[in-house]
């Protein structure tokens, strides 16, 4: 019997001390301490934004091709070298076009020689005629008086008829010396020309990239010796997504970054009229500001702003997302979390945009340590 009671008793406190036990660590749970990081709303400006990459590459760029087929006489320049506008690059054939130029300089002296003859047969010409003319006159006022043949009258008229068409012969050899000197000046031009056009000038200040040829290989009209561009006037071209097309107007502004560092904002200084077919892609490009520092060919990160604003935004890890699409943030009060909708506007740069932070103004939220909190949840800020 005695025994029966011990056992008994030994049940009861062994019942007692673990019911304790359950307590203890019930009272334990509701009292475990989060230790968390606030912040305060910070004010920034807000973007809709797209983010794409994009290519640096420069406004003015050219291969530079021969205008005149023929050995290349001089090569004045090589890759990564600076040029300013008006510098020779390159010579092409000269010697033969520097003889057609004196060629076409002799004939035109030729035919300026020739319309001075025809000048001078003219004169005798015109002078024969008058002469002719008067005896014409003399002779008829003699006829009718009877004082010589009519033969000899006629013979009179058929000698100016003749000086006559000989003086418009004259005149129309010299219009066709002049013609002729027309014909000469305009092929002296063309061979000036000539001799001009293959002596390839740089277009305008720039930095030689490519060299296609080397002297003395021949190259025909139109054949490309070298490549040159404009390394300080640069644009930044970005293809994007057709759907995108109806959003982006003239006025639409970038943001060129590299390596996470923004580097320059811009304005659209082109947009593609249409949309590539295959892609589905269009183009749109950007002038770039000269201190951006960049060189061509640079793959630079581009967001493409949409709509910009200024606000309140925590960073995007303090927005806690619940069922149905509901965010959430946690605020201190006292030493408790307490859980606060929020409703978010643009994310940028890390941060999410609180629309309703005239409500929420002098709080502060829970940047660090918000996945361990429910509300009213036990909190200790560090």
């Amino acid at each position: 019997m005695k025994t029966t009671q011990i056992i008994a008793c030994a049940l009861s406190v062994i019942c007692l001390m673990g019911c304790s036990s359950k307590k203890e660590s019930q009272n334990a749970g509701q009292t475990t301490v989060v230790k968390v990081k606030v912040a305060s709303l910070t004010p920034m400006k807000f973007r809709r934004q797209i983010q794409v990459q994009g290519c640096i590459q420069p406004v003015n760029s050219a291969k530079i091709a021969a205008r005149m087929a023929g050995s290349i006489d001089a090569l004045k320049v090589k890759e990564g070298d600076r040029v300013k506008k008006g510098d020779i690059l390159f010579q092409t054939d000269q010697v033969n076009l520097q003889n057609q130029v004196l060629i076409a300089e002799q004939n035109l002296k030729v035919a300026q020689q020739n319309k001075s003859i025809a000048e001078a047969d003219l004169k005798i010409a015109k002078t024969n005629l008058e002469k002719a003319h008067l005896d014409f006159e003399r002779d008829e006022t003699l006829f009718k008086r009877n004082v010589i043949t009519k033969q000899a009258f006629e013979n009179m008229e058929v000698t100016w008829k003749n000086a006559q068409a000989t003086t418009e012969k004259a005149e129309t050899a010299l219009a066709y010396k002049d013609v002729l000197i027309t014909q000469a000046e305009t092929s002296l031009q063309i061979a000036r020309k000539n001799l001009e056009d293959s002596q390839i000038r740089a277009p305008y200040d720039g930095v030689i990239t490519a060299k296609y040829h080397e002297p003395g290989e021949f190259v025909s009209n139109g054949m490309a010796v070298l490549a040159m561009e404009d390394q300080t006037n640069l644009e930044a071209s970005v293809l994007l997504s057709s759907i995108y097309y109806p959003a982006i107007t003239p006025e639409t502004t970038v943001v060129l970054s590299l390596h996470g560092l923004e580097l320059c904002r811009a304005k659209l200084s082109y947009v593609s009229p249409s949309i590539d077919s295959l892609t589905r892609t269009f183009e749109i490009k950007a002038d770039l500001p000269k201190q951006a520092n960049l060189i061509s060919g640079t793959l630079c990160d581009v967001a493409v702003i949409l709509a910009e604003r200024s606000g309140f935004g925590l960073p995007s890890d303090a927005v806690l997302a619940r069922a149905g699409g509901q965010s959430v943030v946690f605020a201190v009060n006292d030493s408790s979390a307490e859980e606060i909708p929020a409703m978010v506007g643009f994310t940028t740069d890390g941060f999410t945009e609180i629309l309703n932070a005239n409500d929420l103004q002098d709080r502060q939220f829970v940047i660090e340590g918000q996945y361990f909190l429910n509300n009213g949840s036990r909190v200790e800020v560090q």
